[in-house]
């Protein structure tokens, strides 16, 4: 009898073995999935962000240039809006009483 439950015994070990390989096996597929993940994300973050501070850096001086080149084909000062808005300030007209 004595030899029944050692045998039980090594049978529901190996079970447990084969069971706690298979575990392993999946966890580590689940933990490679979860860093690609991480990466794709960083990678999209990146994709968002990088080309948002490029815009800020190089179109303010883009738009500068095509406002003089077209402020000289359209005469001059009248095209360029932002002098528009500060000549309505400095010459007693207040934007804020217009929009009233």
């Amino acid at each position: 009898m004595r030899t029944d439950t050692s045998s039980d015994f090594k049978g529901l070990i190996e079970e447990n073995i084969k069971l706690s390989k298979a575990i392993l096996r999946s966890t580590e597929k689940t933990r490679k999935y979860l860093r690609w993940m991480r990466i794709m994300s960083i990678l999209r973050l990146l994709l968002i962000v990088v080309p948002l501070i490029l815009a800020v850096i190089y179109v303010p001086p883009i738009l500068s240039k095509l406002n003089e080149t077209f402020g000289e084909l359209y005469g001059g000062e009248q095209f360029n809006i932002l002098k528009q808005f500060q000549n309505l300030n400095t010459g007693g007209i207040n934007i804020g009483d217009l929009l009233k």
